[in-house]
């Protein structure tokens, strides 16, 4: 009997170092790519690699989840990568700004000393269709909403990842 239980152990043993080292072998090989990539930068990184995370885990449990909602905590997963995907691309000015640049024109940057003996510069922007001190005070207010508008995009977006991934990442399991 104990020469039963202990050839039942090894064999046990060898079966979960097969699993370990298959399945370990396969993470590699997920992972290389985007650990290659990472930079101890910013949180562009941060947001790459959960991105990824959730990726995999919403193709196991889309394809391979056995519990009664694994449909719906994939879907809840695949909204958060959808998230990511839009802090990834960080779109928000050109979406702020689309109707701004349409209206005053595209923006034209020039740079000039800020006093004659200073090493200081100072940044101007001008645009094709401000003709006047009315159109650029106008222009300016605008300018100052499309850049509320594009952090408020940007929050509204980590609000609703962290909201989703805080509601439900207890629940993400195969």
């Amino acid at each position: 009997m104990k020469l039963y239980c202990f050839i039942t152990r090894m064999i046990d043993k060898i079966e979960t170092w097969w699993y370990d080292l298959k399945y370990g072998i396969e993470n590699v090989f997920h992972w290389v790519p985007v650990i290659w990539k990472d930079r101890n930068w910013d949180h562009y990184f941060i947001y790459v690699i959960l991105r990824h995370k959730l990726r995999l885990m919403e193709i196991q449990i889309r394809e391979y989840g056995h519990h009664t909602n694994s449909d719906r905590d994939a879907d809840n997963i695949k909204v958060c990568v959808n998230l990511l995907d839009r802090l990834i691309a960080d779109e928000y000015h050109e979406m702020a700004f689309k109707d701004h640049d349409r209206k005053w024109g595209e923006p034209d940057f020039r740079w000039e000393k800020y006093k004659d003996d200073s090493d200081l510069v100072e940044l101007h922007i001008d645009r094709d269709k401000v003709t006047n001190e009315k159109e650029k005070e106008q222009e300016r207010k605008e300018f100052r909403r499309a850049s509320t508008h594009e952090a408020n995009l940007r929050e509204q977006d980590l609000d609703m990842l962290f909201k989703n991934i805080r509601k439900y990442i207890q629940t993400w399991w195969d």
